[in-house]
């Protein structure tokens, strides 16, 4: 029964992120915390299992619908994988309370993105070098707070693409999958050497994940935008309302 339930998120999860085009482990997180019963530390280690999964099969899907320039994925993923490894590490040393704080400031930064998105223009032209040494810092820090939420980075990474690079929001997206490739493998060793947690069951909800993002993906096509954005605000809602219940009775007050 426990495979089933993980299976279960796995495909809800993957079905929101395609359905919402944003990072599986934003929702993922949320799912395993008040459906499975695990921690947060487990928790965001299997949501970076599920990620490893998702970045993959979403960058290959990406390739074939012309929607990624692994240029870019390189320059993103390459300046945070070693700072993933590190979030990842780090976590056993950073207090729950910590980490559902930063959680829900992640999720408030793609919650904001999602809004605004239509808002965003491509500025098409190459990017100079300077904007180029941006990327470093951009993705020192994506990759920390990656490696420690067991999420991707493209909350840093899309706006970094949509802004210095002057890439359309569907290019962005796919591309910053592909950097989520460099951030999400180192950033799950780094979970296995500090944290515990069952490895089977992120296999189980990655599988899961991969279904269901098809499965998002086919149903955005077909659900009218207005829709899909009504959704995600009830579930930003939800969720944001549900942790910070969390956060505050760590405080006692209430």
């Amino acid at each position: 029964m426990e495979y089933i339930t993980f299976l279960l998120i796995g495909v809800v999860g993957g079905t929101v992120a395609g359905l919402m085009g944003i990072g599986g482990g934003t929702v993922i997180i949320p799912l395993l915390l008040y459906l499975s019963g695990i921690d947060i530390k487990a928790a965001t280690a299997v949501s970076l299992v599920h990620i490893v999964f998702a970045s993959i099969s979403g960058t290959i899907f990406n390739y074939y619908q012309k929607t990624i320039i692994f240029k870019y994925s390189l320059y993103f993923g390459l300046s945070s994988m070693a700072f993933s490894f590190l979030g990842g590490y780090f976590t056993k040393f950073i207090p729950d309370l910590t980490i559902k704080i930063m959680y829900i400031s992640a999720l408030t930064v793609s919650f904001i993105i999602l809004l605004l998105r239509s808002r965003f223009k491509s500025h098409k032209m190459e990017p100079s070098k300077k904007d180029l040494y941006k990327i470093i810092p951009i993705g020192a820090v994506a990759g920390f707070l990656a490696g420690i939420l067991g999420i991707g980075g493209g909350f840093l990474f899309v706006p970094a693409l949509l802004f210095f690079m002057g890439l359309p929001m569907n290019i962005a997206t796919g591309t910053s999958l592909g950097a989520i490739i460099f951030t999400s493998i180192p950033g799950l060793a780094g979970k296995l050497l500090s944290v515990d947690f069952n490895v089977l069951f992120g296999i189980i909800v990655g599988i899961g994940g991969i279904g269901g993002a098809r499965l998002g993906t086919y149903l955005k096509r077909k659900i009218n935008p207005l829709t899909t954005r009504i959704i995600f605000i009830l579930f930003f809602v939800v969720v944001f309302i549900r942790v910070i219940i969390d956060i505050l009775r760590n405080f006692n007050i209430i």
